[in-house]
């Protein structure tokens, strides 16, 4: 599993360092404007992009033949799978830390004057994106072994637009249950909960559909 989880890291490692150019200039920038809107948006990107780099590696993989040498060797598919889910979860991981850093960083040079519920909202962007970065990794990797390496690109897309539809999904179905009205600070951090719990859920069940889809492919 080590071996697996080294190469996973090798296939991102490229892509690392311009995505962490991207995001220090970007970041950078958010930061020094200062400008609300950016500074709400900008928490949400860094998991996702990271999710999305631990995505394309695939393709890398692909384009290397390491995808094929791989199977050859003493290790069962299911453990293949693993380490690529384990990665995915370890940049969304790290994409919430940029995040953090991000959030704290703002509060030193501009003071709290963007978030009227305070901690509440620093939660909300830091997990939003680790939530988005799940989904992303539910959808995405299923569909990888029913179509394979050549529509990785396609796949990253829809697993994109798949995320930001079931969280803002999710989101409307607890608001209309909860029904209208003032959200007190524990109910909204049960919905919050709800649906970190449901994507965890079905990143879970998404790893044992890819190992049943690829245990049953011949590539």
């Amino acid at each position: 599993m080590k071996g697996l989880l080294k190469s996973c890291f090798y296939g991102i490692k490229g892509n690392l360092r311009v995505i962490a150019a991207i995001v220090l200039i970007l970041g950078g920038i958010c930061l020094i404007i200062g400008e609300p809107s950016t500074v709400s948006l900008f928490p949400f990107l860094p998991a996702p992009v990271l999710a999305a780099a631990a995505i394309a590696c695939l393709r890398r993989e692909s384009a290397s033949r390491w995808s094929r040498y791989k199977i050859t060797m003493p290790v069962r598919r299911k453990d293949i799978v693993k380490s690529q889910y384990f990665t995915h979860c370890i940049c969304a991981l790290a994409g919430m830390v940029c995040a953090g850093v991000f959030l704290i960083l703002v509060l030193a040079v501009h003071g709290n004057i963007y978030f009227y519920y305070g901690f509440r909202d620093m939660i909300t962007l830091i997990l939003g994106g680790g939530i988005l970065a799940l989904f992303m990794g539910a959808i995405a990797y299923p569909l990888y072994y029913l179509w394979g390496e050549e529509k990785t690109e396609i796949i990253i897309a829809l697993s994109a637009l798949g995320a930001v539809a079931a969280v803002l999904l999710l989101s409307m179905l607890i608001n209309f249950i909860a029904g209208e009205g003032p959200v007190s600070d524990l109910e909204y951090y049960v919905s919050l909960v709800i649906i970190l719990t449901i994507g965890a859920a079905s990143y879970t069940g998404s790893c044992y559909l890819s190992v049943l889809i690829y245990e049953r492919t011949e590539w």
